[in-house]
């Protein structure tokens, strides 16, 4: 049962609660990035753990691989060398361009946490389990599938706005 990370735009307040429990989960490094819409706006930017991610071809060691059975793209962050071709490769610029001891950051969707020690009772990442607004989603591939882009887009407004 693979589960994807949806960001729902008209939701987010930009409070960047995801991006607190990042860091406190990674001890200090948040792995989820923003990207500034205005000097008032700010969206968050999950890696989309893509079926063929670029970021795991582009790495010359092989770092980054993806698991098959739960569709999460990790990295083996012992490993890295800092090359900073990830980072390039990645399409929707989600790896951070800043090096934390000379090794790239990248999402792993919390996966290393069992969910069985006391203080992780809710299983899933951190962001998605934080946000107060429910603009960040960890939802079942299948649940996906049955939406279709583009469908239910109303405009009430000159900025328009997601159904």
């Amino acid at each position: 049962m693979a589960k994807r990370l949806v960001v729902k735009l008209d939701l987010c307040i930009g409070c960047r609660a995801c991006e607190a429990a990042c860091r406190s989960r990674f001890k200090g490094e948040a792995r989820i990035r923003y990207a500034e819409v205005s000097e008032t706006v700010s969206v968050p930017m999950p890696c989309r753990h893509c079926a063929e991610p670029l970021c795991a071809a582009a790495c010359p060691f092989k770092v980054i691989v993806r698991d098959e059975q739960g569709g999460v793209v990790r990295q083996a962050s012992f490993h890295c060398v800092g090359c900073r071709s990830c980072m390039l490769a990645c399409p929707f610029g989600v790896i951070e361009t800043e090096l934390l001891r000379d090794v790239s950051q990248k999402c792993s969707l919390c996966s290393e946490d069992t969910g069985d020690s006391p203080q992780r009772t809710v299983p899933g990442p951190r962001c998605a389990t934080t946000c107060p607004t429910g603009a960040l989603q960890f939802v079942e591939e299948e649940k996906l599938a049955e939406k279709k882009a583009g469908v239910g887009f109303a405009v009430r407004s000159v900025h328009g706005r997601r159904l």
